[in-house]
């Protein structure tokens, strides 16, 4: 048997910590103070329980491996190809299970309405085509309305990534499936939630820390003022990103209004902010 202290030592990895952030129903508050003490050179040490998970998940690892594989994807930790520059700027690390290619930098983030007038869909379908055109990632969470509009914009230029809010197995929105296809034979569809994951309201903000913390910036094409793309977009300005509103809709004019968003109205000024 395992001894709690070696466990402690032994377990207390980023990789392994990713996917049991990500696999394991920990609160959310112990996976970020867990993290914190780790990060901060602190004593922590792991309840039995937890001591056991882990220990569990290190020995189960091929087999989660293999489950990625069967579903044409695979399972990313940190330490990884690519992987630890999208840690940066998470409360904890996360594991990604990844359809296609990681996301570069620099990347933007187009949210928006899932609701979205013919106007904003237009809208977010130039801003994701120019965007990539000018060699930005365009990233968004494939929602209806903006987020699937951005994405159909940038796949007319090139590749585009998307997060999901459920797991593989759940494709969310379905009707998307086909696009998220494409995608990923271009870009890539990630999500930090495992494949069988189903889309939950509780996931969702999870999904928009990550968009929030890779983008260099964050642009609002169409929003109401209590949407989860506000919530996004305050998540930028908490990561010190540089935030876009286009005006013209109660979400997007409530930022300007504020004076917390740049106002845009062509992708040429979303290019010069970010030069």
């Amino acid at each position: 048997m395992i001894k709690e202290k070696a466990l402690d030592t032994a377990l207390l990895s980023p990789p392994l910590l990713a996917l049991a952030f990500a696999a394991l129903p920990w609160p959310e508050p112990r996976k970020a103070a867990l993290w914190a003490a780790l990060e901060g050179g602190r004593d922590f040490r792991l309840p039995p329980a937890m001591a056991r998970d882990l220990a569990r998940l290190e020995a189960e690892l091929p087999r989660w491996r293999a489950q990625a594989a069967e579903r044409g994807a695979r399972l990313c930790l940190p330490g990884e190809p690519g992987m630890d520059a999208l840690m940066a700027g998470l409360p904890y690390p996360v594991a990604l299970w990844l359809r296609g290619s990681l996301p570069p930098q620099p990347a933007i983030a187009i949210v928006g309405a899932r609701k979205a007038t013919p106007r904003g869909l237009d809208l977010a379908r130039v801003f994701g085509c120019e965007l990539t055109q000018a060699g930005l990632a365009v990233i968004s969470g494939l929602a209806r309305g903006i987020d699937g509009a951005a994405h159909e914009g940038a796949l007319e230029a090139g590749p585009t990534w998307g997060v999901l809010g459920s797991g593989l197995d759940h494709l969310y929105p379905a009707e998307h499936a086909p696009l998220m296809a494409r995608m990923a034979e271009r870009g890539g569809v990630l999500t930090c939630f495992p494949p069988w994951a189903h889309p939950k309201p509780k996931h969702f903000p999870r999904r928009n820390v990550l968009l929030a913390a890779w983008a260099e910036g964050v642009l609002v094409v169409e929003a109401e003022v209590r949407s989860g793309s506000l919530v996004t977009a305050k998540l930028a300005l908490d990561h010190g990103k540089e935030l876009f509103a286009i005006p013209g809709s109660e979400g997007t004019d409530a930022l300007l209004e504020e004076g917390c968003a740049h106002e845009v109205r062509s992708s040429a000024e979303v290019l010069a902010r970010l030069a």
